[in-house]
């Protein structure tokens, strides 16, 4: 597709539309729900506005349980120098980068990395998301970038500026009653350097199908809190009784009331249902948890829970992470594409990222000893370097597996020592 000027304002007026609609997933995440601006206030009463951050929430679990462990790199080929050339590369930054990645798209639905070479010649990957960026694709099953625009400005800066990535070369631009084209350089990735991360295949934002929930949930607590707070303004009702308003000040000073016979004082307060409310606000918090596939860890759990009845307890969560990986997956593969890219024209070296296998662990309470035990009955069925990426302390196992070798020769040698003394 060619590359003009018509197009790049076409896809930079879709990301204007596309901040509008998904700015309000990142005003939920951020605690601004639409009880702030939309609660229907009363006057002369109580408007407190409780908010319940659910999406935080279950964003920030969901992504600790897929990504709170380190992701593994298995050679499939054993190829140790595949592994040392990622661990040299990336590790250094790609864990607390995935988690926030992966926050971004749950958040937004989708969040994009841009991967570039620093000024250190280094290989580098940064956030952006759909309230800065927009990637056009190319209509095919692979959902290929073929143009990705990123908004953004500078500190101190009144410019709006716009960069333009193509397969091979990248644009600038400042934004100013039109596109102003301030210059222009290639790239070393032969393919649009910004990846696509989706929350699912739907791209929509993961906590989307409770929001009215939420809303209810806020609403109801709210009404509740200002209904109890208003008793403090409850009215003293004097039946078949007249006093003056100096004779009520003396009477509060005094604590007593003075009535004629047949009169009567009482206070006009509310009745409120607490059960029928209690009841309520449970049900619309078990819909909320039932809808995210997540479980209420702030119920009673008995001290000695296994972790398997915690998985099983999971399990929907589990199905719902699943897809999760499967994407993020896809994500890392592509980022380990363009690297081997960098690596070959800056060092000659060619790798293949269909080599890699990506593996993840959750992020739970292990058993450790059920672990091991699993570990040792498979020694002759799979090979170490598989077997040590199911203890979630080892963060490479290829490189465990190199302390292991030498700590064993420095045994050996020391024993050696032993025998010829």
């Amino acid at each position: 597709m060619q590359i003009t000027e018509n197009l790049i304002i076409q896809c930079l007026n879709e990301l204007e539309k596309n901040t509008t609609d998904k700015k309000v997933y990142k005003d939920y995440y951020e605690g601004n729900h639409s009880i702030i601006k939309n609660y229907a206030m009363q006057d002369s009463r109580s408007n407190m506005k409780l908010v319940f951050n659910f999406p935080r929430k279950f964003v920030d679990n969901e992504t600790g349980y897929l990504l709170g462990k380190p992701v593994n790199f298995v050679s499939k080929t054993d190829d140790d120098e595949i592994i040392d050339a990622i661990d040299k590369n990336i590790s250094h930054w790609d864990k607390e980068h995935n988690i926030h990645l992966r926050k971004s798209s749950e958040i937004y639905g989708e969040s994009y990395e841009l991967n570039y070479i620093n000024q250190d010649g280094e290989f580098c990957a940064t956030i952006l998301n759909p309230l800065n960026c927009f990637v056009l694709e190319d209509g095919t099953a692979e959902r290929n970038g073929i143009l990705a625009l990123h908004k953004f400005n500078r500190s101190f800066d009144e410019n709006t500026y716009l960069d333009v990535y193509t397969d091979h070369e990248i644009l600038h631009y400042i934004i100013d009653d039109g596109l102003k084209l301030q210059g222009k350089h290639t790239h070393i990735f032969d393919r649009v350097p910004i990846i696509v991360s989706p929350a699912n295949s739907e791209r929509k934002s993961g906590f989307h199908d409770v929001i009215s929930l939420v809303d209810a949930y806020n609403a109801i607590n709210s009404d509740l809190v200002n209904e109890i707070s208003d008793h403090r303004n409850a009215y003293l009702v004097i039946e078949n009784a007249k006093i003056e308003e100096e004779d009520l000040l003396r009477m509060k000073s005094m604590g007593i009331i003075q009535v004629p016979k047949g009169g009567s004082v009482k206070w006009l307060t509310k009745d409120i249902n607490d059960s029928f409310v209690k009841n309520e606000l449970d049900n619309i918090e078990r819909k909320i948890f039932d809808m995210m596939d997540q479980v209420n860890f702030n119920e009673n759990w008995a001290a000695n829970t296994s972790s398997l009845a915690i998985r099983n307890k999971l399990l929907n969560l589990e199905n719902r992470v699943a897809i999760r990986e499967a994407m993020m997956e896809q994500v890392i593969k592509k980022r380990l594409k363009n690297l081997f890219i960098f690596l070959s024209k800056k060092e000659g070296r060619y790798f293949d990222y269909k080599d890699i296998a990506i593996k993840f662990t959750r992020n739970l309470p292990t058993d450790l000893v059920g672990l091991a035990d699993v570990i040792t009955k498979l020694q002759n069925v799979c090979s170490q370097e598989s077997l040590l990426t199911l203890l979630p302390f080892i963060e490479s196992p290829k490189v465990e597996i190199s302390k292991f070798k030498s700590e064993q020769k420095q045994i050996e040698l020391h024993n050696w020592d032993g025998l010829d003394e």
